[in-house]
């Protein structure tokens, strides 16, 4: 599950006041400047927050363990994933237009599919299978509750990098990130690209203050493969002790799953204001709407 960071919205260009460079970086900070450019202090460290809905197509679920449950066809093609993270990101601006950042942080989610129904392809047995064919007697006429969960915690590490422009008080700006959350519970990964494009404008204040509207769409793939015991699934405890038994059967431990799902929709659209306290402080908000839902938060310091 990237999350995706956002920069700290624009620093570079609107600042309310100019400070000679005192840094290596930004790269070209002086020539900036002397064209008649502000620029923000180049270092910062924000920490952030994001909760987040998503829609999810499974593209496959393989029970391993036996032959008999590598024939088994699990149908649950619509979940839904529902998590949060909390992250650090720390950036500098290498260019007075280039922000690149680091992230690392938390992330926890779940995903839950309805099961529709449960086949078995029996042509994949010498003759007939008394076990498969029960399955696909009563496979299309499970309770209406059964469902296919995934727990998906673990840490999320990735790299980003902001471009930014503006002329007057009107900016532009385009995030993009690349992030990977190792699941801890069972094998796995989440790995998602961010690519968000924003348009907004600004309001200076006395006292260095300043806000900042903006809108935009935001580009999100996520994939994951994830690999477990088929007892981390939520199934009934009777499935799972059945499954476990034929796998024991055939000379494993137990039963297990490989599962590859990814977001259905991979854009929405996001709305946001960023509030500058000082030159040195500043709080992000941001809601993303659509098929995928999310709200972002974000304090971030520049030094």
């Amino acid at each position: 599950m990237k999350t995706p960071a956002v920069a700290l919205l624009f620093a570079s260009l609107v600042s309310p006041t100019t400070f000679a460079q005192d840094s290596f970086f930004p790269i070209w900070g002086n020539e900036a400047e002397k064209l008649g450019y502000t620029l923000p202090k180049p270092y910062g460290i924000s920490v952030s927050y994001m909760d987040m809905s998503n829609p999810v197509t499974v593209d496959s679920i393989e029970l391993t363990g036996a032959p008999m449950l590598e024939a088994i066809d699990i149908d649950a093609k619509n979940a839904t994933f529902t998590g949060s993270n909390i992250t650090v990101r720390a950036d500098v601006w290498v260019f007075p237009f280039m922000n690149v950042y680091g992230i690392i942080g938390y992330t926890q989610g779940e995903s839950k599919a309805k099961i529709n129904s449960v086949t078995c392809d029996s042509s994949k047995f010498d003759g007939p299978n008394l076990l498969c064919g029960v399955i696909n007697a009563v496979g299309d006429k499970l309770p209406e509750n059964t469902m296919f969960n995934l727990e998906m915690d673990g840490g999320t590490y990735g790299i980003g990098t902001t471009l930014a422009g503006g002329v007057g008080n009107w900016f532009a700006l385009l995030d993009m990130n690349y992030t990977y959350t190792s699941i801890s519970a069972i094998e796995g990964d989440i790995r998602t690209f961010v690519a968000a494009p924003r348009v907004g404008y600004r309001w200076e204040y006395d006292g260095g203050r300043e806000l900042r509207v903006f809108t935009g769409v935001m580009y999100q793939k996520v994939d994951q493969f994830l690999v477990g015991d088929i007892a981390s699934l939520g199934l009934p405890s009777v499935v799972v002790a059945a499954a476990d038994k034929i796998a024991k059967d055939a000379g494993n431990d137990n039963a297990g799953f490989e599962v590859s799902q990814h977001a259905s929709s991979n854009w929405n659209n996001v709305v946001g204001m960023q509030y500058a306290f000082n030159r040195d402080w500043d709080v992000l908000i941001e809601a993303g709407f659509g098929a995928r839902e999310s709200l972002f938060f974000a304090l971030g310091r520049r030094f």
